[in-house]
């Protein structure tokens, strides 16, 4: 039970170090706030879901419990790629139609994923998992 959750943390936690560090290479400054923010390079919350189900799989094999790991994996990830990149355009529409208003809360617009970046948090997600119970 340890590994299975301990390959899921490591998962986790290093696409969201490797955000900041990837905006500190591109930008050449340090953005902490990227940290727990959406969007971005890598899918923080693809990551946290693949590696979910990669490590249902390697504790359980082909199972009833690996296969709800995989459609939940596969909502979370329409959902940052598809649903989200929606919403961005709405943000954008909606800020732009009240930007003179100040009653109006401005809304965050950086909050989807490109197909890239959810994919590389799709392959750190099934990597991670298994070097984590290949070393443990």
């Amino acid at each position: 039970m340890k590994v299975f959750i301990l390959s899921i943390l490591i998962s986790w936690l290093f696409v969201n170090i490797l955000k900041p560090v990837i905006i500190w290479i591109k930008e050449k400054k340090i953005s902490w706030d990227k940290l727990i923010a959406n969007g971005g390079m890598p899918s923080g919350h693809t990551s946290l879901v693949v590696s979910s189900a990669t490590a249902l799989f390697l504790e359980t094999g082909f199972s009833p419990l690996f296969i709800l790991g995989v459609i939940l994996a596969l909502v979370v990830m329409y959902d940052a790629f598809m649903v989200r990149n929606v919403i961005e355009e709405q943000s954008r529409i909606i800020n732009i139609l009240t930007k003179d208003n100040k009653e109006f809360k401005r809304l965050e617009e950086d909050v989807g994923h490109s197909l890239t970046e959810v994919l590389v948090s799709l392959v750190f997600g099934i990597i991670i998992p298994i070097i984590v119970y290949t070393i443990i």
